[in-house]
């Protein structure tokens, strides 16, 4: 409640005023950092959290190898997220390979998704934590 006042009152005339990727990058950390509210089980493990996303500490190699991981998915993220995907498809639809390639990112996209479930541990549902 205390973020939406401040939005409101003072963030949201300083947003308007920046370019609109800074307010697609607010609204990302944000969202990031409000779904961390409902994932841990104590405040002791939220603050760890928040310490290790915001600083580099000795064994932040570990970290840099975990996000190495999931390259090739962020880098799609990345993508998907920019108008780019469609700028693409806009080019190249009226040729004749064009739902040859389409079968083809789907399916590489699939099996992004399917490694990435894959390799975690069993994650109940978020909300049954909270």
């Amino acid at each position: 409640g205390l973020l939406l006042i401040l939005e409101k009152t003072v963030l949201l005339k300083l947003l308007k005023k920046l370019p609109s990727a800074v307010g697609h990058l607010y609204t990302v950390l944000i969202f990031l950092l409000g779904w961390a509210l409902f994932y841990f089980v104590d405040v002791g493990q939220l603050g760890a959290f928040f310490t290790r996303a915001f600083t580099l500490t000795a064994t932040s190699s570990t970290g840099i190898l975990w996000i190495l991981g999931y390259l090739p998915l962020l880098l799609v993220s990345v993508v998907a997220a920019t108008p780019l995907g469609a700028v693409c498809w806009r080019k190249i639809r009226e040729k004749s390979w064009a739902g040859y390639a389409a079968i083809g990112v789907c399916a590489v996209l699939l099996m992004l998704c399917v490694a990435s479930l894959a390799s975690q541990s069993y994650n109940p549902f978020i909300y049954f934590r909270f």
